[in-house]
């Protein structure tokens, strides 16, 4: 049993987070969150649902920013034609998440704060009782490593590889006040808590900001998965290229999820383009250097030999298009 609540402002939702001593959950579209209520990951006394705060759901530009709400659906972000003019990767990666269904109930936000996933966690109840709890789950090891002192979970979402190689800012509030930050801070790499608010922060996001790209910086989004529709991620790559008209690279962002406990930026392999003129034979080097960066561990059901030689082929195909080397040129 729980306690449904409606906040009308931030202040009496902050209060009730307060008073609910993190027994307490956000609820937005609710389509992990009643998943995981379902199969008692989560057991919160109270729901805390957003809906009624004003100015949690918005699409504009100010100052050549973008700033978005976290209340608004994922299907209200890919139907927004200020989106698909400013951000097309964005809308590419809206796209990817789930089913129609889903995306007309998901957040931006909700995808923003996605927590990691494993499959010795993300399980009935029923099946998870036939073996120890997982370190996610409360018990002492890691059944992925056998290890006592990390969870390995996944961290899977659809948008995020995106919103951070556009350089988006988020801004939380608390009871200690509000505060902006660069959204891949947010995230923590710890599987068991994997962003700021899982960690315990008791706060709230309440903003999404997001530059206007230069007009010759060319974004997009590649997935793969098990199945075309409603998968998560086995591996996700965001690019974001600054090429210039004499095809050097002037600034380039390859942002990873699927691979790791949080949203992973391809540095190695962006040393291998930073200030060189864009070929084919420089992509192929930056492919294996970002490889070499990718270490999956066994959260799927499938390996981590078959995730990296796949993270390849995606990545590869990821620089090419964007580079303007296959269709977009």
């Amino acid at each position: 049993e729980f306690l449904y609540l409606e906040p009308e402002t931030l202040d009496e939702a902050l209060n009730k987070m307060e008073n609910s001593k993190n027994k307490c959950e956000i609820i937005a579209g609710g389509t992990d969150l009643l998943i995981a209520m379902k199969q008692r990951l989560k057991t919160p006394e109270y729901l805390i649902n957003l809906e009624k705060i004003p100015g949690l759901k918005k699409i504009n530009e100010e100052a050549n920013t973008i700033k978005l709400g976290p209340m608004n659906t994922l299907d209200e972000i890919a139907s927004s034609d200020l989106i698909k003019a400013r951000l097309p990767a964005l809308r590419q990666a809206v796209w990817e998440v789930g089913s129609p269904l889903l995306r007309s109930l998901a957040t931006i936000g909700g995808n923003i704060c996605l927590n990691t996933r494993c499959r010795f966690y993300n399980q009935s109840f029923f099946w998870r009782s036939s073996r120890d709890k997982c370190y996610k789950a409360g018990g002492s090891l890691c059944h992925v490593t056998n290890q006592n002192d990390t969870c390995y979970s996944t961290f899977a979402a659809d948008t995020v590889p995106v919103l951070i190689s556009y350089g988006a800012r988020i801004k939380l509030i608390g009871q200690a006040g509000e505060r902006v930050l660069p959204l891949k801070e947010f995230y923590t790499g710890d599987g068991r808590a994997p962003n700021q608010i899982l960690k315990g922060n008791n706060e709230i996001l309440t903003e999404i900001e997001i530059p206007v790209p230069e007009e010759n910086v060319r974004s997009l989004y590649k997935k793969y998965r098990l199945r075309q529709s409603i998968d998560f991620p086995l591996i996700g790559v965001a690019v974001s290229l600054n090429i210039n008209t004499e095809k050097y690279c002037d600034d380039i962002y390859i942002i990873l999820t699927g691979v790791g406990s949080a949203p992973l930026e391809a540095k190695k392999a962006k040393e291998e383009l930073l200030g060189k003129k864009w070929q084919p034979e420089m992509v192929s080097s930056a492919v294996k250097a970002a490889s070499a960066e990718i270490h999956p561990l066994k959260t799927t059901l499938v390996s981590p030999r078959y995730i990296r030689e796949v993270a390849g082929v995606v990545i590869n195909e990821a620089l090419q298009e964007a580079g303007g080397i296959l269709k977009n040129e």
